[in-house]
């Protein structure tokens, strides 16, 4: 069984450490050390896929603020850190940085306790529960390879879970294969899942928390991992078995969830909107490039233009300014999404686009935008990418995609440059405690 290979970063030690359980929801992770109980078996699968779940959370803040920055969603005018300003608009981005490590060991840590979970489910299960923890074990898995790559693009990723610092970095093709083969994998456990879980997950998880609904989160993941290589009809298949619903709530999906309880997170994203000072702002070109009366806009943007209390160019800004202020998360407890409805119909879209399925693409597009208010458009050839970008742009505002989706179609030329010297970031470098000195 190959292992995590635990990075040495300066700063932000990972070393090796006994898992132990998690009360549900319970904190975002599982490395506590526990000297009067030094057997990671002591631990039950509760604890262990509880743990999981909360450590998925960790470091979505940097992820989506940083992918967010690079491709001018937002601006972070944090007067306490100015990488956010500094770094990420103007560069070098720094390999051994904060930006950088935590999302990646973040992903990585995941990915660890959930093979000691695998192990465990080997040795302590079997038959229809083995196959169904199985299942649920290596969706994770491929989920976190995928945030990972999405966030280091063509510098690729690490699919050996070794200590070893040489361990190599592979390419996209290749990591798309592994992460492919483990949500293939676990989809096809989950089938022979039975009908319940060994185990229980949170409320973010409600309406999927058995082996077959599950199996429709992992066909969800794989349609996502589809489209991002141009397999629209894999990705159609995929989408098949998922959650996909045109006459269905937006919003149905599985989240990462948040709650006031003792050792329990807050919403990280959130910011009480008429605070006089707020570091989370959508870029200008949001409100200018928003049509009137699209509520994809209005409930996630809240324009202070002319308020007298806020100011637009904070001296953390270093020349930068927008008055609009995130409200993607309504309070401090609001979920934040994983993968839901509105993007799995854009999905099916693209797909249907990149097939010349025009009308079929067209109907869901369609859909997502009667849902935000908005009236029907006609797609053609010329303008249906176009389109799709557009609808994708404001659909998944704040949810990780848009950096992903410029660079995989090739529109960076398409982001705005706010001050001269500025620059556009394709990918995040190589973490700099994964690469051996002289490489």
């Amino acid at each position: 069984m190959n292992r995590y290979r635990i990075s040495r970063h300066r700063g932000l030690s990972l070393v090796l450490v006994l898992l132990v359980g998690l009360s549900l929801p319970a904190c975002d992770s599982l490395d506590v050390t526990d000297p009067n109980a030094p057997n990671a078996n002591d631990v039950t699968i509760q604890s262990l896929v509880s743990g999981i779940e909360g450590a998925m959370r960790a470091d979505v803040f940097v992820y989506l603020v940083a992918s967010g920055t690079l491709t001018r969603e937002v601006y972070n005018f944090d007067p306490a850190d100015p990488r956010w300003v500094d770094e990420l608009f103007v560069g070098p981005l720094d390999p051994g940085g904060f930006i950088v490590l935590r999302p990646w060991a973040s992903r990585y840590r995941v990915i660890r306790n959930t093979v000691t979970l695998q192990d465990r489910v080997a040795s302590d299960l079997s038959g229809a529960q083995q196959s169904a923890a199985s299942g649920f074990a290596k969706t994770i898995i491929g989920y976190q390879l995928l945030l990972n790559l999405n966030y280091m693009g063509d510098n690729g990723i690490k699919i050996q879970f070794s200590e070893d610092i040489n361990t190599p970095f592979v390419s996209p093709a290749e990591a798309y294969a592994e992460i492919e083969r483990y949500l293939d994998e676990g989809f096809n456990e989950l089938q022979a899942g039975g009908g319940a879980f060994p185990f229980n997950l949170t409320s973010g998880f409600a309406g999927f928390d058995t082996p077959g609904t599950f199996a429709q989160v992992n066909r969800a993941l794989r349609a996502r991992v589809a489209v991002y290589q141009n397999d629209f009809n894999t990705a159609l298949s995929a989408l098949g078995n998922s959650f996909l619903n045109a006459n269905g709530d937006m919003n149905t999906g599985v989240w990462h969830v948040y709650s006031t309880g003792a050792g329990d997170r807050l919403n990280p994203l959130f910011e009480v909107p008429t605070s006089p000072s707020i570091k989370l702002r959508a870029h200008p070109m949001y409100k200018a490039q928003a049509e009137p009366g699209d509520q994809r806009y209005t409930s996630k943007i809240f324009d202070r233009s002319g308020d007298a209390s806020f100011d637009p160019a904070p001296a953390a800004g270093n020349g930068l300014s927008s008055a609009l202020v995130v409200t993607v998360s309504s309070n401090s407890t609001a979920p934040l999404p994983i993968i839901r409805n509105e993007e799995l119909l854009l999905i099916r879209a693209e797909a249907n686009i990149g097939l010349g399925n025009l009308a079929a693409a067209e109907a869901d597009i369609n859909a997502v935008r009667a849902a935000a208010g908005l009236g029907g458009i006609t797609l053609t050839a010329a303008n249906a990418v176009d389109q799709l970008l557009h609808e994708r742009m404001y659909s998944l505002f704040m949810e990780g995609h848009r950096w992903v989706d410029v660079r995989r179609y090739e529109r960076f030329n398409t982001l705005p440059i706010d001050r001269p010297g500025d620059q556009i970031f394709r990918q995040f470098p190589r973490p700099l405690d994964e690469v051996p000195e002289g490489s």
